[in-house]
């Protein structure tokens, strides 16, 4: 499709908006991801980033999370992007927590699903 830009409009750095920039070193991702108390180093690459959620969490639904967190920044950036609605970090959060109670109710086991909304309450 073509843009008229690529640049990333989702922070205030302007940078060019790559995958790893949008989910992971974006401001905007960066504060998204805090929001329910991951931190991590940015400037190291994807995969290693990844790996320091997974060391961080130390849980089994890890890549639930990753998955889920990508997904609402992706689509609060679409919303911005296509339909002009103001992004906001307690809104990708709101959409991320939703979607993770939703796989957690319907696709986890009785063990793990109660693991993941002690985890939810505890944000």
């Amino acid at each position: 499709m073509p843009l008229d830009s690529n640049v990333c409009e989702m922070c205030i750095r302007q940078k060019r908006e790559t995958i790893t920039h949008l989910f992971l070193r974006c401001s905007f991702a960066k504060a998204c991801w805090n929001s329910v108390g991951i931190s991590y180093v940015s400037t190291r690459s994807s995969l290693n980033i990844f790996n320091q959620i997974r060391r961080q969490m130390n849980t089994a639904f890890f890549m639930e999370v990753i998955i889920l967190m990508t997904w609402s920044i992706w689509t609060t950036r679409n919303d911005w992007t296509f339909n002009n609605l103001d992004p906001s970090i307690a809104g990708t959060r709101s959409k991320f927590l939703s979607e993770l109670s939703l796989v957690a109710s319907h696709r986890m086991n009785s063990l793990l699903s109660q693991t993941c909304f002690d985890w939810i309450l505890s944000l």
